[in-house]
């Protein structure tokens, strides 16, 4: 009697799959859990150290960007801070000027007559180069009028020669247009003569008689002829004198006291009478 042989079947692809999977799923279980701890430790520690990692950098960034707009505004007002103190160190300062022009134009009142001291101030200059004229904020509303001696604390710098309620031209001394009658201040010489300006930064004193002694240096006052200027005012410093043997008079240059290309504040002298 034969025996017959019965073929084997293969086992299916995905039965052995399955197989696979089983015995290692239980390698993975086996034990009280460990192997399977460890390995979703391996998975999931660095993945959250990244994300911590992150959370932190941005945090950081967030902070960075606070501070960072805290400093801005603070040096916002600091910056104020400083103008503000710039502003009040500047009017401080022109206080102080001002003061100090006071205290000197005290040593002045002394030379000149009683009178009301007029404090104005230069608003405009006369473009015209010709012309050595200066606007001041003071009229006739303030009590000014034409031919008043205009001075700083230095000594006379002109008079005025037009007047508006709230306004008024001074012609200064270096006006070819002014005419002033001038004395030496000299123990030894008393001459008088006429100051002309010449449309520059210098004087010119002419009429000097030549046997008068005229040196550099001298001081140049008012002499009070003519009645418009008071006598004693300080004018300017003789700084050239000009004298030859066939003239019958001599000439001085002379440098005014006050810098008349720099004035700012200036006062009005209204003498108590009227000239």
């Amino acid at each position: 009697m034969r025996m017959k042989m019965v073929a084997r079947r293969p086992v299916p692809r995905w039965l052995a799959a399955g197989l696979l999977l089983a015995a290692a799923l239980l390698v993975v279980v086996q034990g009280p859990g460990a192997r399977l701890e460890a390995a979703g430790s391996r998975v999931f520690v660095p993945l959250q150290r990244a994300v911590a990692g992150a959370i932190g950098g941005a945090v950081e960034t967030v902070a960075t960007i606070q501070q960072a707009r805290q400093l801005r505004e603070q040096n916002l007002a600091y910056r104020e801070e400083i103008d503000r103190l710039q502003a009040e160190m500047v009017g401080l300062r022109e206080l102080e000027l001002e003061n100090q022009d006071l205290r000197n134009l005290l040593g002045l009142r002394q030379q000149t007559p009683q009178g009301e001291m007029l404090a104005v101030r230069v608003v405009a200059r006369d473009p015209l180069p010709f012309a050595q004229v200066l606007v001041v904020d003071g009229g006739s509303e303030q009590g000014l009028r034409e031919d008043l001696p205009v001075l700083t604390w230095r000594g006379l710098v002109g008079r005025v020669i037009e007047v508006e309620p709230t306004s008024a031209r001074v012609l200064l001394v270096t006006d070819a247009n002014s005419s002033i009658s001038g004395r030496i201040q000299n123990p030894d010489s008393r001459a008088t003569g006429v100051i002309r300006g010449r449309n520059d930064q210098w004087l010119l004193m002419q009429y000097l008689p030549q046997q008068e002694e005229v040196h550099t240096g001298d001081l140049v006052i008012t002499s009070g002829l003519g009645g418009v200027f008071p006598a004693g005012l300080p004018i300017g410093k003789i700084v050239q004198v000009r004298r030859r043997d066939q003239d019958l008079f001599q000439e001085a240059l002379v440098e005014p006291v006050a810098p008349l290309a720099h004035l700012e504040r200036l006062y009005v002298l209204k003498p108590d009478a009227p000239p």
